[in-house]
This record gives C-alpha cells, structure tokens and sequence, in this order.
C-alpha cells in the first residue's frame, strides 16, 4: 500500500506540521538535566567504541573484574589515556612486558 503524493510541498508541510505539533506537546516538559545529558553522550560514545566483535578479534574472551582504590583507578585512567589507549589495552601490555622480561 502505497500513497502518491501530488505535491512534493505536501510531504514539506506535513513534516513541519508534526514537527510543530512535538514542540508543543513537548513544552511541558523540562529538558534532560545537564548531568544526565553528559551520562548519555559518554556512554552513546563508549558503545559506538566497544562492541563484541572487536574483543573477539583481539582474543579477549575472559571477563576480569577488580576493586581499586579510587586513586589507582584514576592513575590507570591517566597512564592509559597518556599513551592514548583504554587501560585494558594498557595493562595488557604491561603484562606482556613483565612476562617479556621473565622470559614468558
């Protein structure tokens, strides 16, 4: 089922017409609290980074989960964001370097 539209202006219109019909009903609501909003955009951001084929392509299969301290969980933080990688990328290799030197 499929409807023709006559005039390319119609389909315009109608769109702005919905659209100023959203702006109404939505007037009555407050907008996200900056907070919230800044929540959103980081974790929009981690999911487009992260997905599973990309931990699968660097054979990561184990989940590890640890409790730090609040300030070695900021060290790692820095230390991995200075060399511009995520900090499990950055204790991998510092593993890899430690068994490097240990002979494996």
């Amino acid at each position: 089922m499929t409807d023709t539209i006559e005039d390319g202006n119609s389909a315009a219109e109608d769109s702005d017409a919905m659209r100023e019909a959203m702006r109404r009903l939505m007037g009555n609501f407050s907008p996200a609290s900056p907070k919230k909003a800044e929540r959103k955009q980081r974790e929009k951001k981690a999911r487009s980074l992260v997905d599973g084929r990309t931990l699968k392509a660097k054979g990561r299969t184990e989940q590890l989960n640890v409790k730090v301290r609040p300030d070695i969980k900021q060290a790692l933080t820095v230390l991995a964001g200075a060399d511009g990688i995520t900090i499990t990328d950055w204790l991998e290799r510092i593993v890899e370097e430690k068994r490097g030197m240990r002979g494996g």
